[in-house]
């Protein structure tokens, strides 16, 4: 008997029989499961759209031709672009993690280029620094987990600066990971190989591999088939026997050795105890392993071709859900039949020219930064309302822990630092997760146990409120001799300048009339010591 489940049960239900029963307007994918044969149908409900007329949006790269098409399909209309205070303040803290200053802020707003020329450039010069190298250093230290619980103190710091190197010289993505995969040698002297520190035994490492690189949770396979896609118990050992053949020995209480076995070891089938001999899950066209190379070598190739379908497609999805704040595919690191992308042709296109740019990530964020969906302003408008998966609009979106902590320091002027971290270190710099600070872990700094993006926690809590309201982390940096306010007072700032001063800072924006007006009463009556640190 064939089994029908919706993804989701708010847009359509199916009935024992197979009958799809629509619920509200929106998508959802319906998976079809037949003695071990699975197909799925991805099903729209418009909905009442009576009066509706398309209006063709502006199509600045590959992106916004396939965004567009499907909101065309869906009678949805695009929201219009974001101001460029709006652009500036975004992409420096996608690109970044640190708001832009007072500075920068006023020297782009009154940029007299054309508005798409200018952000151009802001894109090209924000990738081209090392706070974007710092930035997304901590994204894939999350990512690769590295824990000193994990591989000690030295060995977090060699791994960190070598993922840090890594993004400075713009190292391809390919080679990056197949550095990480066939890695050998002392760990401190050959940082990449602590991923073999991380995870130990064969299954671990090949969960957290396909995880992380194919965006994959080859886990579910382990006791069984999984339920929801073609993977195999079978399959499930055999590929975690690729990493049977990996060495360690002490190095020292800091640092191991990693090598490959004269004899690698085989893993032994958990279901039916026999030895699982290691097997690609799926063949990639165009490569066929050699019998000379030892089995993680052999797995690395396979891995990072470029005809892998999985491999340059789960990257491609995880960069978009960073700056677009839902992945193609989401959850990201959840690729399966019964979890189709919303948008197919996009993600194709998009990774097509991943690859065909050399597996280059700058020229992916720069892609997707340039793109008239990125840019778009988040207020909906009657036809995009209801949208949260086609892009029609920006999402806003809740700083991630370190990136909140930073800015707090830069838009209130206080010396960037860290408790119990070097003088001038951002929190988006820590090596993990050991140095404490409660604010961090308040708002949902990543503990590196599980290369799940779910990790990272971006829900909203009271505490947090209360925190941002009168935690001493807020209050101590607003408060700070060296910081903002005190530079105002110092220098005896009219109210006018002041609330200027302070909304490009805090908000990277000019104030309208009605804030200008209302902010200098306050600072008049009040004085700007009080008055500046309330606002």
């Amino acid at each position: 008997m064939s089994c029908h489940v919706s993804s989701n049960f708010e847009v359509a239900t199916v009935t024992k029989s197979g009958l799809i029963q629509s619920v509200r307007r929106g998508e959802t994918a319906i998976l079809v499961r037949y003695e071990g044969a699975y197909g799925n149908l991805d099903v729209a409900v418009l909905g009442n759209r009576e009066g509706f007329v398309w209006q063709p949006a502006p199509e600045l790269n590959l992106i916004d031709q396939h965004v567009n098409d499907k909101l065309e399909h869906m009678k949805a209309l695009p929201s219009a672009i974001c101001t460029d205070a709006e652009f500036l303040r975004r992409v420096s803290l996608d690109l970044t993690g640190l708001p832009a200053n007072a500075a920068v802020t006023r020297a782009f707003l009154e940029d007299p280029r054309e508005s798409r020329v200018k952000r151009e450039a802001k894109i090209d010069e924000l990738l081209s620094t090392s706070e974007y190298v710092d930035h997304w250093t901590l994204k894939w230290s999350d990512l690769l987990l590295s824990n000193r619980k994990f591989i000690k103190e030295q060995g977090v710091w060699a791994f960190r600066n070598w993922i840090r190197q890594s993004l400075a010289e713009n190292k391809p993505y390919d080679q990056f990971v197949f550095e990480l995969m066939t890695s050998s040698g002392n760990t401190l002297e050959h940082p990449a190989a602590n991923y073999y520190r991380i995870a130990r035994e064969p299954r671990e490492v090949m969960e957290n591999m396909t995880q992380v690189f194919l965006g994959t949770r080859f886990v579910c396979a382990q006791c069984h088939d999984h339920p929801f896609e073609k993977w195999t118990q079978t399959q499930y050992f055999e590929l975690s026997s690729y990493f049977g053949g990996v060495g360690r020995k002490g190095a020292g209480t800091e640092a191991e050795v990693i090598y490959d076995l004269r004899n690698p070891a085989t893993v032994m089938h958990g279901g039916t105890g026999q030895p699982a001999p290691a097997k690609f899950p799926f063949a990639v066209s165009g490569y066929e392993a050699s019998p000379a190379d030892v089995p993680r070598l052999q797995l690395a190739k396979w891995l990072i071709s470029p005809e892998n379908p999985y491999f340059a497609k789960s990257l491609t999805n995880r960069y978009w859900s960073y700056l677009m704040g839902r992945g193609i595919i989401d959850p990201v690191d959840d690729i399966r039949l019964s979890n189709p992308p919303t948008n197919p042709a996009l993600l194709d296109a998009l990774t097509a020219d991943f690859v065909a740019h050399g597996f280059d990530t700058k020229h992916l964020l720069k892609t997707i930064t340039s793109s008239h969906t990125y840019q778009r302003s988040f207020i909906p408008n009657e036809w995009n309302k209801d949208d949260d998966i086609n892009y029609s609009h920006a999402t806003p979106r809740r700083l991630q822990a370190e990136p909140l902590y930073d800015a707090i320091m830069v838009a209130t002027g206080a010396p960037l630092g860290v408790p119990g971290a070097p003088t001038g270190f951002r929190a988006s710099q820590l090596p993990d997760a050991a140095v404490n600070v409660p604010f961090l872990d308040m708002f949902g700094r990543a503990p590196r146990e599980s290369p799940c993006e779910c990790e990272r926690s971006s829900e909203v809590s009271l505490a947090q409120t209360l925190t941002l309201i009168n935690g001493p982390t807020i209050s101590d940096a607003i408060a700070h001799p060296q910081g903002l306010i005190q530079k105002l007072v110092a220098a005896n700032t009219t109210p006018h300048d002041a609330v200027t001063e302070i909304y490009l800072s805090v908000l990277n924006r000019m104030p309208d009339d009605t804030e200008q007006n209302q902010s200098e009463k306050y600072l008049a009556e009040q004085g700007l010591q009080a008055g500046g640190q309330d606002l």
